[in-house]
């Protein structure tokens, strides 16, 4: 039998989707299950009409870039919202998801033995994805500060990466923050990608600074994703922001690979943009008012988590089980019939959390998989 690529080989699956996976195949057996697993918010979204979208485009390839119709409608949504300015025909690219994205990023600017610097807890597919281009994740455990970073760069460092707003823990990076981690990167001469997929997710009363405000392409690449703010996770669509010269490496692997998004999906996105904004933006803020309100719950429970406001997952802490994550979620779903993320997959440092979500279920559901964590601490007290 013909060997496999060592590279894939030694590269795990995302935990978030294998056991997501778990929890559709239980589906399928009609049984029920209260799913904390799920990265994505079900909003109730009315068809719009298909009709109305261009004949022949839709049925054919587009720019490999994405429609410049879309890519002006992201243009100005930035410029108002973020105050971040970017030139649509030159600076970004709609892909197939953000993670293709990122994925496509790290191939464009990573050499074998490079290395990028995550932060504990990481989203599950950024080390893996290092890894598939042959360089090295180097991981900041989750209990030291931002302010350390220049304790863990060397002078293999290509790339240091932050999710802001932050899965799994809702963390939304300050000010001060963002500009610490500028200095560095330009001190040092490395790239920031800025992973903003969940941008429209945050409180009104908290503000997001999207790096992309800070108008330095040289160095930073935003990723976003229209199919997370938008709530259609399934259509794939998000896009990646940096300067001319990055955008046309990352475009040469968009069409060796992809070609382009879907053509439809894109048309429909755009001519119903500010609809669909409409429609979702009180659901965001339902979702919110739900995360805020299992803090709450999970305070009176006495159950710890790390702290954050925005998106809809919580991190929250097993520390009084013996068990741990793997082994406590799997107990989880098959005798509690709750899915969560074991916390392992986001680093080394977070094998005694889970991770939760709220943007699927009603409150009394939430409510009652809470109660069955609670339930698993107290039988498995160290």
């Amino acid at each position: 039998m013909k060997k496999f690529s060592k590279v894939i080989e030694k590269i795990v699956e995302a935990s978030s989707i294998r056991y997501n996976n778990s929890v559709y195949e239980l589906l399928k057996k009609k049984k029920d299950i209260i799913i904390l697993s799920l990265g994505e918010a079900f909003f109730k979204l009315p068809i719009l009409s298909f009709k109305k979208l261009p004949l022949p485009e839709i049925n054919h390839y587009s720019h490999s870039r994405g429609i410049i119709e879309l890519r002006k409608k992201l243009s100005n949504y930035f410029l108002k919202k973020y105050g971040a300015k970017f030139n649509p025909d030159k600076e970004i690219i709609i892909t197939a998801g953000s993670k293709a994205a990122i994925q496509m990023i790290f191939f464009s600017i990573l050499n074998p033995k490079d290395e990028v610097i995550i932060f504990e807890p990481y989203w599950v597919s950024y080390s893996e994805q290092i890894k598939l281009c042959n360089a090295k994740p180097v991981r900041i455990p989750y209990n030291k500060s931002i302010f350390d970073i220049e304790k863990y760069i060397t002078r293999k460092t290509k790339c240091i990466v932050i999710n802001n707003p932050h899965n799994p823990t809702g963390k939304i990076y300050s000010n001060r923050e963002i500009n610490f981690l500028l200095k560095c990167a330009s001190k040092k001469n490395i790239y920031i990608l800025s992973d903003e997929v969940y941008s429209d997710f945050v409180p009104n009363n908290k503000r997001f600074n999207s790096i992309g405000r800070f108008n330095k392409k040289k160095n930073t690449i935003v990723v976003n994703s229209i199919s997370k703010n938008y709530g259609i996770s399934g259509w794939r669509l998000g896009y990646c922001i940096t300067n001319e010269k990055l955008t046309n490496q990352i475009l040469k692997l968009n069409q060796h690979i992809i070609t382009c998004s879907p053509t439809i999906l894109q048309y429909y996105v755009e001519k119903y943009f500010n609809d669909i904004l409409r429609i979702t933006k009180p659901q965001i803020k339902k979702v919110l008012d739900v995360r805020k309100k299992t803090c709450l719950y999970l305070k009176h429970k006495q159950i710890n988590f790390l702290e954050g406001e925005a998106t809809w997952y919580i991190f929250l802490s097993i520390e009084k089980s013996y068990l741990k994550s793997e082994e406590f979620c799997n107990k989880l779903l098959k005798k509690y019939f709750v899915s969560c993320v074991p916390g392992l997959g986001y680093g080394k440092s977070c094998d005694k959390f889970i991770r939760i979500a709220v943007g699927t279920e009603p409150w009394k559901r939430i409510q009652a998989g809470i109660d069955r964590i609670e339930k698993l601490i107290n039988s498995t007290l160290k």
